[in-house]
């Protein structure tokens, strides 16, 4: 999977990175800690602005893929889940974490960061979310319709396809609890824990619009990299995809489906 991981899964916008590295206050040769570096992606950005970057991730080729993205050396890389190793005498100038921290234990995550973080570090969270307009949201709602016929239990779960400026105004509403704003991003409801609230304060939301165009394999490819295509079984993703083939027809084979790409920082209290 590390290598349709790498392919398929689109980057963060290098001025996103800058941006949340400027709110993190982190800058050359500051010590950072990333959670979940996958193949890398934000690992190299980080370690291309100058970072001492320690990364963790529970996939062995996921840190072979990242070990050779970030250039050898440049980043100290750590296998294992983070809620389970050991960093004594760690304290770092931030932490970073892209599309991973929803996989994180909430009841360990947020406090295990901050007790990571020296006084006044940054959690600095990035990831793509849903983000549709008035002209892709058709198509993001046909696309959920084909997965609610063939997987109702999975769809049960999800929630319905969100414009760009609903996800932007609800993360606004909840600036109060880092935790909160960030399961609403990621949509994912268990992330939400009141003692963040008193973790971490100065929440910040950035993003950037980001206009993909996809084929209906461009979809299907980057779903096989996701934990629905194990969930779904071989028959049943073959089924959706057929399903994204169909779809796509009848918009004329392509569509754009915009996506917002999204910074949150918070600095440990």
């Amino acid at each position: 999977m590390a290598e349709a991981y790498d392919r398929h899964r689109p980057a963060y916008p290098e001025e996103l990175v800058d941006t949340a590295c400027e709110a993190a206050g982190v800058r050359s040769g500051d010590r950072v800690l990333e959670i979940g570096c996958g193949t890398g992606q934000l690992t190299a950005a980080l370690v291309a602005r100058g970072l001492r970057v320690l990364a963790v991730d529970p996939g062995p080729r996921m840190i072979e893929r990242a070990r050779m993205r970030a250039g050898g050396d440049a980043a100290e890389f750590v296998c294992g889940r983070f809620e389970e190793v050991a960093l004594p005498g760690r304290r770092f100038d931030a932490v970073f974490s892209a599309t991973a921290f929803h996989w994180i234990d909430p009841a360990v995550g947020w406090t295990k960061v901050a007790s990571l973080l020296r006084p006044g570090g940054a959690l600095v969270l990035i990831t793509h979310c849903g983000g549709a307009d008035p002209d892709s949201i058709e198509v993001e709602r046909a696309l959920f319709a084909g997965m609610a016929a063939i997987a109702p239990e999975i769809v049960a779960s999800f929630p319905p396809p969100r414009r760009a400026t609903e996800v932007l105004e609800g993360a606004e509403r909840r600036r109060g609890n880092v935790s909160a704003l960030w399961a609403w991003i990621s949509q994912h409801d268990e992330l939400a824990v009141p003692e963040a609230a008193g973790l971490y304060d100065e929440v910040r939301l950035h993003s950037r619009t980001m206009p993909f165009e996809r084929t209906a394999e461009q979809l299907n490819a980057h779903m096989r990299t996701t934990s629905v295509s194990f969930r779904l079984g071989p028959e049943r993703m073959a089924a959706l995809e057929a399903d994204t083939h169909r779809v796509l027809e009848r918009f004329g084979g392509h569509v754009r489906l915009p996506a917002l790409a999204v910074a949150v920082t918070a600095r440990r209290l």
